[in-house]
């Protein structure tokens, strides 16, 4: 896709369109492209903030040819696809089951917030917090 033609905002630091990373993420695991889904994605993406390459959910998982971009071991990778396969590789390492599993139910943001800020990813409670800012309303019980 021409990202010269995607609204800025639909732009991670990272370089990638936010929206085509979430669909492809949530295809790769199995997870369906929902209005909750894609604000929880972008909320995500938005928490990490980082210029990684390809890399706008910031993965640490080590591939071929990838760099360190920072002291934690944040990587860049070399392509697109190849930071799309290693966040769900990633994702799928047996850590995230809970992530997973909210974003496969895929009728509430709040509920991937709260998975992601339970898991050991490491973006703690700012997906809900990004969430909040952009008034997402919380799933009612």
């Amino acid at each position: 896709m021409n990202q010269a033609a995607m609204p800025a905002d639909d732009i991670a630091p990272s370089g990638v369109s936010v929206s085509g990373f979430s669909r492809d993420v949530l295809r790769a695991i199995g997870a369906p492209e929902t209005a909750s889904n894609m604000q929880a994605m972008s909320a995500w993406v938005k928490s990490e903030g980082t210029k990684a390459t390809f890399n706008p959910l910031a993965t640490c998982r080590a591939a071929p040819g990838a760099s360190d971009m920072n002291s934690v071991g944040v990587k860049n990778f070399v392509s697109y696809e190849q930071g799309v396969h290693t966040t769900v590789g990633a994702i799928q390492n047996g850590l995230y089951q809970k992530v997973i599993t909210a974003l496969r139910r895929g009728d509430d943001a709040y509920a991937v917030a709260d998975a992601i800020e339970a898991s050991p990813w490491g973006t703690g409670g700012l997906v809900r917090s990004v969430l909040r800012s952009r008034g997402v309303s919380e799933k009612s019980s």
